[in-house]
């Protein structure tokens, strides 16, 4: 075990702060398990703070929550004049109504009014409330997709987007100052007693469900039958009422509609993955649905399954932004387009997403990963009179208008369902709408390889990866010859620096590496562009991936 692990786990067992309980239970654990838990202090990544909940530096506790909240306490006290205040939400994990009640017990021992949630509500809600509140900042209390034994701490600031620089510089700046003792706290009935804690709900989702309803074309039908499943997760509160308010019924999965922290029927609640599906794919054969929808535990993602030539298919991250998009602009050439259009998406999302964009003449964005990077950047075009009528980035995140500034599954699946009932009424499903613009700008593919490497170990492997991938860069990949290389840690005109490289193989191929943000896992993106024919870009695809895994020596 190392010296600065070792320091770390030592400091713990002799902090005064840190409960005798506790200290029985650090005793107890094993050298493995001192290493996992104290090699390093959890960090501020793509999403702020996220890990594996227990006791340790490395762990998501009542510790690292309680001094990142004085933290972010100290830093507004620091940075904002006159009245302060802070909305907080939770998901539906374990110890997320307790962290958000710790959070709220801090930020009043420091004088700032908290707005929290009566109970759990999504991440989308919790942007939206920032706003509507007028509030400082925001938290949310959340591991979005990951296995229950995670969870996590989202920080937005008072435009509703998650933090990027100088706050969350200047948070963990003073976070770094703290120690345990730091943290003030007074107990949660005094601070509701004192006014510090105000308690919010149907308000905020009135407001939300306004808004959303205001983006709907009015498209509708009973004819289209609907299976949705939340993933025992905080979707329930937002997406049936929506579907419901524009006209549809909705079949919702009964075992997966109990909000349950320790999602017992799926291992991993991750619309990305089929898994996730099984229960609600089994419904949707049963009543014979036209289209499947997922929305991840704390409703910030979605995923689409819809019925095609007899069977159903998943409708990917990427081609779900193509398809919405489109059909955003089929309604606005009908209704009329907003002024000054542009949409956003991330630098590893599709490269056909800006071709349509551009085909009718809206600006596009292209920004880092993330939301955060997403929604910062709505905000920009806002300033310039802009109007940023939809976003979204591969990982099944998605925006439409600019009243949220994070992803959500609300009104994104609210406009999927609408889409699917205007196609139905013109005799097609997704799956042939998505072949119809294919034909029209030509075959793009995408696909990816997210290998996961746990531990101090998995860190330094990650970091090796990155590192021979600029030091020794692979100079063809499936008889494609490198032709150029963005290294995004220089940054990149508007772009800040980031551990992200992009690798160009002629204008057929594209392969970006990236560092997981949120997860123990190197992300590698291929994307295949202007082919004549699917086939062809299948085939493509898969060569780019099988040689890329093979040179790198990736595991599975």
């Amino acid at each position: 075990m190392d010296k600065e692990t070792m320091e770390r786990y030592q400091a713990w067992l002799d902090d005064p702060s840190i409960s005798e309980k506790d200290k029985e239970v650090l005793k107890k654990m094993n050298e493995s398990e001192i290493q996992d838990a104290f090699f390093m202090d959890l960090e501020f990544g793509t999403a702020g703070l996220r890990g594996i909940m227990g006791l340790g530096a490395n762990r998501m506790n009542f510790y690292t929550v309680g001094k990142a909240t004085q933290a972010l306490a100290n830093y507004i006290n620091k940075t904002v004049e006159g009245e302060k205040s802070v909305a907080i939400s939770y998901d539906t994990r374990r110890f997320s109504r307790e962290f958000a009640e710790e959070a709220a017990q801090i930020l009043a021992a420091n004088g700032i009014k908290v707005y929290l949630f009566d109970d759990f509500r999504p991440t989308p809600l919790l942007s939206f409330a920032v706003r509507f509140l007028k509030a400082t900042a925001g938290i949310m209390i959340t591991a979005s997709h990951n296995p229950p034994e995670y969870n996590g701490y989202k920080v937005y600031w008072s435009n509703g987007a998650q933090i990027i620089p100088p706050h969350d510089k200047g948070i963990i700046e003073e976070y770094e100052k703290l120690s345990f003792a730091d943290v003030k706290r007074i107990s949660f009935d005094e601070a509701k007693d004192k006014g510090f804690v105000v308690m919010v709900g149907k308000e905020v989702d009135s407001a939300y469900f306004e808004k959303a309803l205001s983006y709907s074309f009015g498209i509708s039908s009973k004819d289209l039958k609907i299976v949705y499943t939340p993933l025992h997760g905080t979707g329930i509160k937002i997406v049936p009422p929506l579907l419901e308010k524009v006209g549809f019924d909705v079949y919702i999965q009964k075992e997966q509609q109990i909000p349950d922290g320790g999602f017992p029927t799926v291992s991993y609640p991750n619309p990305e993955f089929d898994e996730a599906f099984e229960l609600a794919l089994k419904d949707a054969r049963s009543i014979d649905a036209d289209i499947v929808v997922a929305s991840d535990p704390d409703a910030d993602r979605m995923g689409v399954l819809v019925k095609h030539r007899g069977d159903y298919v998943r409708i990917d991250g990427n081609q779900m932004g193509i398809l919405l998009l489109n059909f955003l602009l089929t309604m606005y050439s009908r209704k009329g387009m907003p002024k000054n259009p542009a949409v956003i998406e991330s630098i590893v999302s599709s490269k056909l997403f800006a071709k349509i964009a551009k085909a009718h003449g809206v600006e596009v964005s292209e920004v880092l990963t993330g939301f955060k990077w997403i929604c910062n950047e709505a905000d920009r075009l806002r300033a310039e009179s802009k109007t940023v009528f939809f976003a979204y980035e591969e990982s099944y995140g998605y925006n439409i208008g600019d009243f949220v500034y994070d992803k959500d599954s609300g009104t994104p699946i609210m406009v999927t369902c609408e889409m699917a009932a205007y196609y139905k009424q013109e005799g097609m499903t997704l799956v042939d709408a998505l072949e119809k613009i294919y034909k029209k700008y030509g075959y793009y593919l995408e696909g990816q390889l997210s290998p996961v490497y746990e531990g101090e170990a998995g860190v330094e492997k990650i970091r090796r990866i990155m590192k021979r991938l600029r030091e020794n860069p692979i100079e063809s990949l499936a008889g494609h010859k490198l032709t150029g290389m963005i290294d995004y840690l220089k940054g990149h005109g508007q772009i800040p620096p980031s551990d992200v490289l992009k690798m160009e193989f002629g204008d057929r191929l594209l392969v970006y590496a990236r560092p997981s943000g949120t997860e123990p896992k190197v992300k590698f993106y291929f994307m295949v562009m202007n082919m004549e024919s699917l086939e062809e870009a299948k085939s493509l695809l898969e060569k780019a991936k099988e040689e890329f895994a093979k040179t790198l020596g990736l595991e599975d």
